[in-house]
């Protein structure tokens, strides 16, 4: 294990293989690989709220191991979550082992697994709804035009059919238990998109951005490498440092919290150096980037009007920096567009910038 090596039983999403050079070496086991995979991220960016969330998708797959009535326990979820070896290292509190770099492939990167461990130690998320989704595009970006709270949505009952609805439910708020039809508010909040696409002209001036912008943050990213190992080699001393005093040290409280503090040390190492060498494998183009942004902003009505949830989704997150108000009366509130389109805005409209008018 020292060598970087598993030796108990492999967990799910792992096999062991006879591999030349090496004799029993833990391999991707598919699909269980890519279910692990899919599980873990989703986690890491939000798909899943919750553990539970993650448990219903583990049981939707008929070959993940489940029990004999087709759950998944909750330890195993906790357990998947928590896993070093899926992020490619060994560790081991029986043997005392933090942390060494193994010989097996990881499924994810240090980096997921990181932000799976901060949301692990955040309770504030609720569950999921069987409302949230496809149907309710809106649903957390629209807000009341009376009290600013969000908006709820729901499915109502007529004579013959189900009807979608907004409404809100804050108690106090004059628009409290007011339904707003579902096609009144995502209407306008299309036409709100439409105004988005700026015109060729400036499209060019958006690329002439980007590049300068591109050529800064390659000045940055040099910048950060140099001192990435720094860091990496500062925490190396103070690991050194922390294991002679572990050495002299007879208490056994002291010596517990040395081996905390290299533990700590141990992981911020690796995840250090998994960003340097991730930077260092996969040269950026500018090229590659460039077409991505300016897809978006030349036209985002059309993202928008593909109706894929997901892509609709990152319309809300780039589009604007805040939600959408909209009074069940009176309309549409002025939305917060995002700094792309907005100084794109100024520079098409002749709007004020900085107290000056610009020109075209």
């Amino acid at each position: 294990m020292q060598l970087g090596y598993w030796v108990h039983n492999a967990p799910v999403g792992f096999r062991y293989q006879t591999v030349k050079g090496h004799g029993k070496l833990l391999k991707p086991d598919e699909p269980h690989a890519s279910t692990v995979r899919e599980a873990i991220e989703g986690f890491a960016i939000g798909r899943f709220q919750t553990q539970a969330e993650v448990k219903r998708f583990l049981e939707s797959k008929p070959d993940y191991p489940h029990n004999k009535n087709g759950k998944v326990r909750d330890k195993r979820v906790t357990d998947l979550l928590t896993n070093p070896l899926y992020v490619g290292y060994v560790c081991s509190e029986v043997y005392e082992l933090n942390w060494l770099k193994g010989q097996h492939e990881s499924l994810v990167s240090m980096a997921t697994f990181e932000k799976v461990q901060a949301r692990l130690n955040d309770t504030g998320y609720a569950p999921a709804r069987a409302d949230i989704g496809e149907d309710f595009s809106l649903r957390g970006f629209a807000t009341c035009g009376d009290c600013g709270s969000n908006l709820r949505s729901s499915w109502s009952k007529g004579k013959t059919k189900y009807y979608p609805y907004y409404l809100c439910q804050s108690q106090g708020c004059d628009s409290y238990g007011k339904s707003i039809p579902r096609d009144k508010i995502e209407g306008a909040f299309a036409d709100v998109v439409k105004t988005l696409e700026p015109s060729p002209k400036y499209l060019v001036l958006a690329k002439t951005m980007f590049r300068r912008a591109w050529d800064a943050r390659l000045a940055q990213a040099k910048d950060a490498a140099r001192s990435t190992k720094r860091q990496i080699a500062d925490a190396e001393s103070q690991i050194e440092a922390l294991l002679s005093r572990i050495m002299q040290a007879s208490n056994d409280a002291v010596i517990g919290a040395y081996e905390n503090k290299i533990t700590e040390l141990e992981k911020s190492k690796v995840l250090m150096a998994e960003n340097l060498a991730e930077k260092a494998s996969k040269p950026k183009r500018y090229e590659d980037y460039l077409e991505l942004s300016l897809k978006f902003l030349s036209s985002p009505w059309k993202i928008w009007e593909s109706g894929d949830a997901n892509l609709r989704r990152i319309v809300l997150r780039l589009g604007f920096s805040g939600g959408f108000s909209y009074h069940r009366i009176d309309g549409a509130r002025t939305p917060q567009i995002a700094l792309p389109f907005k100084a794109l805005g100024m520079l098409s409209g002749g709007e004020k910038a900085n107290g000056a008018v610009r020109e075209d």
